[in-house]
């Protein structure tokens, strides 16, 4: 009886042990069972949400900065000179009165000076001896009208003459003020009668003058507003001007339309620098993304939108553009579109997404 109680306590022993080990088996052989179907890959992209925006259609051209003709002062002197010493240098500001330069006269204006004298002195001396004539009844008062006349004429040519300062040294002072443009003098230099000395213009009295492809003559017109910016300035606000003057003719020298354009009176530019405008056409609404938004394909350009946490795409056209945006066409776009911005150029159609959650700043 012992015996058989034994056999039977260690018959189930060894049942519960094999049980035991037939369970490590099968958890071992599920664990090493690997998965019919991979992990499916995840973009994680920024994105923002699709709607209307204004901004205004540009057309860019560059140009310069040039006096205004008419306002463009030149100083001169009506007899031969020599400069003496020259007191200004190009792009000074000058107030009225302030001395520009000094001359005395050229030799062969001393010597015109002292013809004027010695006709003086011979008509003087003619007058004389006619007086004398006319007592003796030598002369008559017809011939002494014709010497007093040449006294007269003697006296006007010896004083316009000393108007003009032409015996002696002479200052060029300025008449108004304003910035010296040009210098076409130096030093020691002889000029003759009439010879431009130096150009003045008066304070804000210049035009920018701009070039723009003949194509585009249609989009301007008259008292058109322009934004200006000098190209080798760190100005970041923009100067303010008005279309005064569209020319008809190409300019041979760079083959462009030369547009005139009046800054503001308040505005500063420097004469002779270049600039950057943009000439404002009209203001559209339209829909505007970033411009790494858009993705150049053979056949066009793309945009991805998110729908249901996956990546849509799409064909779309370019419109107008900025420096930081560009207009989207597309017949399958609508406001409020989920657009992805950031981590476009790995994306597929339908792929699934995360979207990438900005730090608080």
């Amino acid at each position: 009886m012992n015996l058989l109680f034994r056999r039977i306590i260690l018959g189930v022993f060894l049942i519960v042990i094999l049980l035991v080990c037939l369970s490590n088996v099968s958890n071992d052989t599920n664990q090493a069972v690997p998965t019919d179907s991979p992990l499916e890959p995840v973009a994680q992209v920024k994105t923002l949400r699709l709607k209307k925006t204004q901004i205004q259609k540009n057309l860019v051209a560059y140009g310069v900065v040039l006096p205004l003709p008419d306002k463009l002062q030149t100083v001169s002197v009506s007899f031969p000179s020599q400069i003496e010493t020259i007191q200004v240098n190009p792009g000074q500001f000058v107030q009225t009165g302030a001395v520009l330069l000094s001359l005395k006269p050229a030799p062969t204006a001393l010597l015109q000076w002292h013809k004027a004298q010695t006709e003086l002195q011979a008509a003087l001396r003619n007058e004389q001896l006619l007086h004398q004539r006319i007592r003796l009844k030598l002369a008559t008062q017809q011939d002494l009208m014709s010497a007093q006349l040449r006294v007269d004429q003697a006296k006007v040519m010896i004083k316009n003459l000393a108007d003009q300062g032409i015996n002696k040294i002479k200052q060029i002072t300025a008449k108004q003020s304003g910035i010296i443009y040009q210098v076409n003098v130096q030093q020691g230099q002889q000029l003759p009668a009439g010879a431009p000395l130096l150009q003045v213009i008066a304070k804000n009295q210049w035009v920018v003058r701009l070039g723009i492809e003949p194509e585009d003559y249609g989009h301007l017109k008259i008292d058109q507003q322009v934004m200006m910016l000098p190209v080798n300035s760190a100005k970041t606000e923009p100067v303010q001007g008005r279309i005064k003057m569209l020319s008809h003719q190409i300019d041979p020298n760079t083959r462009l339309l030369n547009v005139f354009v009046k800054p503001a009176l308040n505005q500063t530019l420097f004469i002779n620098d270049f600039v950057k405008a943009r000439i404002i056409i009209e203001s559209v609404t339209a829909w505007m993304v970033p411009r790494q938004a858009v993705l150049p394909e053979q056949a066009g350009y793309a945009l991805f939108t998110v729908a249901n946490d996956r990546a849509v795409k799409h064909q779309v056209h370019l419109g107008f553009e900025n420096d930081q945006l560009v207009e989207v066409l597309a017949d399958d776009l609508n406001e409020q579109d989920e657009v992805v911005i950031l981590g476009n150029y790995e994306l597929k159609p339908g792929m699934a997404i995360t979207r990438i959650m900005e730090k608080d700043k």
